[in-house]
């Protein structure tokens, strides 16, 4: 009866041990999962942030008529690029689920059919113009629709 001690002793120690890194695995991945979570929730804010300063800045440029036709492009391509919303792409491309990146294709997509759009000469008042900026409203409330079910935020309306 001597070897029940020292083995009842080994086996507390191993589950000790086992139990311990079984906890530690979890926190490790909990941690993971908050910090890939926290980065796509800044990203999903910086490429909302770009995509609004890309439309702002060409319903600015749709409005400017002071401008001639090829100042007009070159502002008009200079604003489109200047938010930096390419790049974020490439990021989203790389951390967001495959609905996110399809929406938000849609929504920069239909910025990019609008600076096409007054490129070629559209004004503000066109009806062209008008349904752009009507498709870009609707894939943008789409788009937030499916980053917050991504990052888990709650309908507040139903409850």
């Amino acid at each position: 009866m001597e070897w029940i001690s020292p083995v009842s002793t080994a086996l507390g120690a191993a589950i000790g041990v086992g139990a311990t890194l079984f906890s530690d695995r979890l926190r490790w991945r909990r941690e993971r999962e908050d910090r890939a979570l926290e980065s796509r929730k800044q990203l999903y804010a910086d490429y909302s942030a770009a995509l609004s300063r890309i439309r702002t800045a060409l319903n600015e440029a749709a409005h400017d008529q002071s401008l001639s036709g090829e100042e007009r492009r070159q502002r008009v391509r200079e604003l489109f690029l200047a938010p930096g919303a390419y790049e974020l792409r490439h990021q989203l491309a790389i951390l967001a689920p495959e609905a996110v990146i399809t929406v938000s294709s849609r929504a920069f997509k239909i910025l990019r059919d609008t600076r096409d759009s007054i490129l070629e000469g559209a004004g503000a008042g066109s009806a062209e113009y008008a349904e752009l900026e009507d498709a870009f409203d609707s894939a943008v409330a789409e788009l937030r629709r499916v980053m917050r079910a991504d990052l888990g935020v709650r309908d507040r309306l139903a409850g």
